[in-house]
């Protein structure tokens, strides 16, 4: 399997380099001015296009961003000092007493369906439902989208994981689904976000706070959230961005859908894709960490006046 990602040898309009890195148009735009990377050509009308390797290169800047590196410091590295850093990346393991990541990608990569499905459950026994979100699934989660992203990992295979770890989390909730608790959140996510694997983890965290969760399902244009939440009579509505969302186009949605929600309707958002946004949006509770949905959680209690059921 090649280790890099196939493009047209004429490279790709800003459009599809939006979609490949989940860099935005405007970030890649800014860079250019700012830092002189990338540098585009220009096809007969005048719009740019991006060669192979400045594809792969602002991949594995955008896989760099994700673990918390800044854009300036990375875009001024040359390629031999990017590959380092990259590589320098340290096994992210969870707590103590969890199996490490190599071990779980091994199983992965081997297509053994049923010793994936068993060691899963297993784990989630062990840690508990919450130990097993943050300590395995989260970083699990982030090794197998690096490896994808590097070709380590073929699509077919990435999405194997996925349909693998879905089921675990909806057989557990099926038989954890409340019949009441406070806060009521509805969990969604805004349109052009199909990954389902953040909702699943955050209602999962939630069932365990005595929280009541309505699932939405992803891709919700902003009026039919604004809807649901009312017909639902939701507390808040929590979203979640994969790291593939562009952080400017969420941005910009959490700003239209706050300005469209009653102002008594909290609105917070989480996953990989919100580590990239740098400043407070008003009215919106951002959850890059997964402490953050508990602070922000116990903030609306004590605001509101209600404690676990």
């Amino acid at each position: 399997m090649s280790s890099e990602t196939v493009f047209p040898v004429r490279g790709l309009p800003i459009a599809s380099v939006e979609r490949e890195t989940g860099l935005s148009k405007d970030t890649l735009r800014v860079w250019e001015r700012r830092y002189g990377f990338p540098t585009p050509e220009r096809d007969a009308n005048g719009e740019r296009l991006y060669a192979p390797a400045q594809v792969q290169r602002l991949l594995q800047i955008k896989r760099l961003m994700d673990r918390g590196h800044r854009p300036g410091k990375l875009l001024a590295l040359d390629d031999a000092a990017l590959q380092a850093l990259d590589e320098s990346r340290p096994e992210a393991s969870g707590r103590p007493g969890a199996p490490p990541l190599d071990t779980w990608m091994q199983l992965v990569r081997t297509h053994d369906s049923d010793a994936l499905q068993r060691a899963l459950y297993r784990e989630m026994v062990k840690r508990g439902l919450a130990g097993f979100v943050q300590d395995t699934v989260a970083p699990l989660i982030a090794r197998v989208g690096e490896a994808w992203s590097r070709n380590e990992l073929g699509i077919f295979e990435e999405h194997l994981f996925s349909q693998h770890l879905e089921k675990v989390f909806r057989t557990v909730l099926a038989n954890l689904s409340p019949q009441q608790g406070s806060p009521r959140v509805l969990l969604t996510t805004l349109s052009g976000e199909e990954h389902t694997m953040g909702l699943l983890m955050v209602e999962a965290l939630l069932v365990v706070e005595d929280v009541y969760p309505v699932l939405l399902g992803p891709q919700t244009p902003i009026d039919e959230i604004v809807r649901a939440a009312q017909l639902k009579q939701a507390d808040a509505v929590c979203l979640s961005f994969s790291s593939a969302y562009s952080p400017a186009l969420a941005a910009q949605g959490m700003r239209d859908l706050r300005q469209m929600l009653p102002a008594g309707i909290a609105l917070w958002a989480g996953g990989y894709g919100v580590k990239a946004i740098r400043k407070p949006i008003d009215g919106v509770c951002l959850l890059p960490e997964f402490q953050d949905l508990y602070d922000c959680l116990a903030r609306w209690r004590s605001e509101h006046g209600r404690q676990p059921a």
